[in-house]
């Protein structure tokens, strides 16, 4: 007690300002090292995630080429050092965060929802994994196979996942518990991942015509275009009525020579040399193309035939952009 009477009269002796600011930092010491223990203990804390981009989808790229691709889901463990004992983790489906997604971008936009993808299109290896004590890498994966026929590029595909158990006294972020896992498809032509342009100028019945085309990948050599200057959007979307009055199908064979055929109700036939309708690679990817195309009027209905517009003869050059 002397000893601290004896402090706080030599403080006291102090000149003012000195001794305020004395004061203040002795009062501060309590709260300093409390924020360094708060700190330390944020700093090694565990705390489990599922890795996901922004509103918790992770998206990765699945080519045509491969019918069958691999594919993973992860699970992030926080903290700055390794885990001290084996940590196990399950995950389970949970297609209501397909519904809080839609609604979130959608709301009542019903035929842009995105959609579970069907059971026959993926495989999930395994739903638990372990994190070893000690290893160096803070997470684990859950490795899928996706089968990549018969996915369509207009359409958005999920899985929906999320950590359902983790063993032993561990937390888990609540906002990142869940991740929503996009296959994207990709051929050597076109992309979903971002939509591939191709610049088209060519002519329409002689007289010149310039556009812009998004290309699609549909199989491993095959790609969508719309006809002549049709885009085939709305609103920077895959319009499927357009689709399907304008939807034409490129075939690249191993020559290189481009086969023609209708994606929904439009007519399309080649016209020239079969070398008037091909792809080559040089300074830019391009497509070479003629051919005449009519679209559907009125459909067949009892003994009528189906009525179509006149023919249009189209001969462009499509360069990718991207």
């Amino acid at each position: 007690m002397k000893r601290i009477n004896n402090t706080i009269i030599l403080v006291m002796r102090l000149p003012f300002n000195f001794t305020v600011f004395l004061i203040l930092l002795i009062g501060m010491i309590p709260v300093a090292c409390n924020e360094d223990e708060k700190f330390t203990d944020e700093m090694y804390k565990k705390v489990f995630c599922l890795i996901g981009d922004q509103d918790n989808v992770y998206a990765a790229t699945h080519s045509f080429e491969n019918e069958v691709s691999d594919g993973f889901v992860s699970v992030y463990c926080g903290g700055s050092n390794p885990v001290t004992e084996d940590i196990t983790i399950e995950l389970e489906y949970d297609d209501d965060i397909i519904g809080t997604y839609n609604y979130k971008y959608y709301d009542l936009n019903y035929d842009q929802y995105a959609k579970k993808l069907d059971a026959s299109k993926y495989k999930l290896l395994t739903m638990v994994a372990t994190m070893k004590a000690g290893q160096d890498d803070p997470y684990v994966t859950f490795p899928l196979k996706i089968y990549t026929t018969g996915i369509s590029p207009d359409s958005v595909y999920f899985i929906p996942l999320r950590i359902k158990s983790i063993s032993g006294n561990y937390e888990f972020n609540p906002d990142m518990v869940s991740v929503l896992y996009r296959p994207l498809v990709e051929n050597k032509y076109a992309q979903t991942k971002v939509a591939t342009s191709y610049a088209s100028r060519g002519e329409r019945n002689g007289k010149e015509i310039v556009s812009t085309k998004t290309m699609y990948p549909i199989t491993a050599n095959k790609c969508r275009i719309t006809a002549d200057t049709q885009t085939g959007l709305v609103d920077n979307r895959a319009d499927l009525t357009l689709v399907n009055k304008y939807g034409i199908i490129l075939t690249v064979g191993e020559d290189n020579r481009v086969a023609l055929s209708p994606y929904g109700t439009i007519q399309v036939e080649p016209l020239g040399e079969p070398s008037e309708n091909r792809y080559e690679v040089s300074d830019f990817k391009r497509f070479y193309l003629y051919y005449q195309y009519r679209t559907l009027i009125t459909p067949a209905t009892g003994g009528a035939d189906a009525k179509y517009s006149d023919w249009t003869v189209i001969q462009e050059v499509l360069k990718r952009q991207n």
